[in-house]
Order: structure tokens, then sequence, then C-alpha cells
């Protein structure tokens, strides 16, 4: 068990997806208590704007209600549910390229704080996305390099090698900009 999910939610989610397969029309809210927070803070990551990661977040909900039946009965609810909202980043992606920076109530903390997550965010935005992906699942949402790997599609060893480049990627870019910003 990952130190980010907690066993109740674990009971809570197979309980909700009982409910979902069943019909309950509140399983899909109950779901969203669980993953709403987080699915919107990988895509907010991915993606760099509020707006957009408010919409691929309620679309990963909707698609989730209409794709019940592509659920694979072992488990793998949470990887499903980051590779539908994956997908959509990429797809949102190749719409428009769009980065809003946050107001620093944002995130709520000092004007040093806020600079700092300014300049990381834009510097893992610069990164490619085969660097950028693994660092946001693994590094920042706390994800497993196993369940990274299945919702990015590759192999363990390809994922954590991209996540070693990515990491020397990202701290090449920070190298002066950190300075700078504290």
């Amino acid at each position: 068990m990952m130190s980010g999910e907690s066993q109740h939610d674990s009971l809570a989610e197979k309980r909700w997806l009982q409910a979902l397969a069943k019909g309950d029309p509140e399983a899909v809210g109950g779901l969203y208590t669980i993953y709403g927070d987080r699915i919107f803070r990988y895509a907010f990551r991915m993606l760099g704007n509020r707006s957009d990661a408010e919409d691929v977040t309620a679309e990963t909900f909707l698609r989730v209600m209409r794709r019940l039946n592509e659920l694979r009965a072992d488990g793998a609810f949470r990887t499903w549910l980051f590779r539908i909202t994956r997908n959509l980043c990429i797809d949102r992606m190749r719409q428009h390229k769009l980065m809003e920076l946050p107001a620093d109530h944002a995130y709520g903390g000092s004007m040093e704080k806020t600079t700092l997550r300014i300049t990381v965010h834009q510097a893992l935005s610069e990164l490619q996305p085969e660097y950028r992906e693994p660092l946001i699942l693994c590094d920042l949402e706390d994800i497993s390099a196993k369940e990274a790997a299945e919702i990015l599609n590759i192999s363990v060893p390809a994922l954590k090698s991209r996540l070693y480049r990515g990491r020397r990627a990202l701290r090449d870019k920070l190298g002066g900009s950190l300075e700078k910003a504290l």
C-alpha cells in the first residue's frame, strides 16, 4: 500500500466501484471524493493551466461513467483513472499551449514559496513529456514505479531511466533559477 493511499480509501474505492457497476448514480461522486483532488493536481501539473485542469478532471470522471465496461476487475482502477487523465492532457496539449502562473494565494504561503513553486513548475513544463510525466507521477503524485509504468505503458526499467534523466534535466534547468527564486 502506498503512503498516499489509506486502507480506508482502498475499501471506499471498492464499495463505490461495486455501486457504480450496479448503476448507483452517487458512485461517481464517491470516487470523485477519493480521487478528484489528485486527478486535478496531476492534470494541473501536466497542463500548467487551472481552467484546462478543471476541464480535464471533469471529463475524466465523465469517461469513467461512459467507459465502466472497460475497467478490468483486477483492482487497477487508479491506474485506469490516471491513464484516462493522461490521455486527456495529451489531447489538450495538442490543442493549445498555455501557461498560467498561479496567484500567490493559490498555494497558500509566502511570496518566496510561491516564487519557488512557479520556478519549479516552469522548469518542469519545459521538460520533454517523456521525462515530465514520470516525474509528476512518481515524485509529485507519489505513485509507485510499477504503477506509473503501467499508466505510461512502458516497462519499469524504462520508467526508472526516464526518472533518472528527468531528475537530472530538472536539476540542470533549476541550477541558477533556485538561487534567484530564493
